[in-house]
């Protein structure tokens, strides 16, 4: 698995947009095109274009190969990386980001606040299991430098894991998607 580290913060905005990670996640694996990832999501292509561009500008997605088709030129992409990392660097409140960051931070998870709330209200009169409802933890986690370390270490392997069930290849009918957001930070003082 390849991990990029997003260093600039052009990048970073471009990974809190929901649609853009959902591009992201089709172009991931096996290169295909806009029209492909267009057809997949049940959207028109033309509607990807723009965010297609702005990914290859950022230089998340990138250009593997262009094939002539019947008059035209099918260009196919994919991600630069399996994986997204923000460098720490990026949120540091002295870098001269940090109105952009905490927009940012907020951006992420007004996101993923709207998503749980929509998967709240449609889970409401669904038929499912115990083990298929929605998972929310919130965890204080203690330890020396060396068993923060690990515990990174199992988180990394955890989103690995994801990964790879999260390919190229399009749902069956007997599969279900889940998304997952992770946050693992030191706790900081208040002075």
């Amino acid at each position: 698995m390849t991990t990029y580290i997003v260093k600039r913060l052009e990048q970073a905005k471009l990974l809190t947009d929901p649609f853009k990670l959902k591009l992201l996640e089709r172009f991931a694996g096996a290169p295909v095109t806009t029209k492909q990832v267009a057809d997949r999501m049940g959207e028109k292509a033309p509607r990807l274009y723009r965010h297609v561009d702005a990914l290859v500008a950022e230089h998340l997605l990138e250009l593997v190969e262009e094939k002539p088709k019947r008059g035209t030129i099918e260009r196919y992409y994919r991600t630069v990386a399996d994986r997204f990392e923000v460098d720490p660097d990026l949120f540091a409140t002295n870098s001269g980001n940090a109105d952009a960051t905490v927009d940012m931070i907020r951006s992420l998870f007004r996101d993923t606040e709207s998503d749980l709330l929509h998967c709240f209200k449609e889970l409401r009169d669904a038929d499912i299991s115990d083990d298929e409802l929605p998972m929310i933890a919130k965890f204080a986690f203690r330890g020396t430098t060396d068993e923060v370390r690990k515990m990174r270490q199992k988180l990394e392997a955890l989103l690995e894991d994801c990964g790879a069930h999260c390919g190229e290849q399009e749902a069956t009918d007997k599969q279900v998607a889940y998304t997952g957001m992770i946050a693992f930070y030191p706790q900081i003082a208040d002075d």
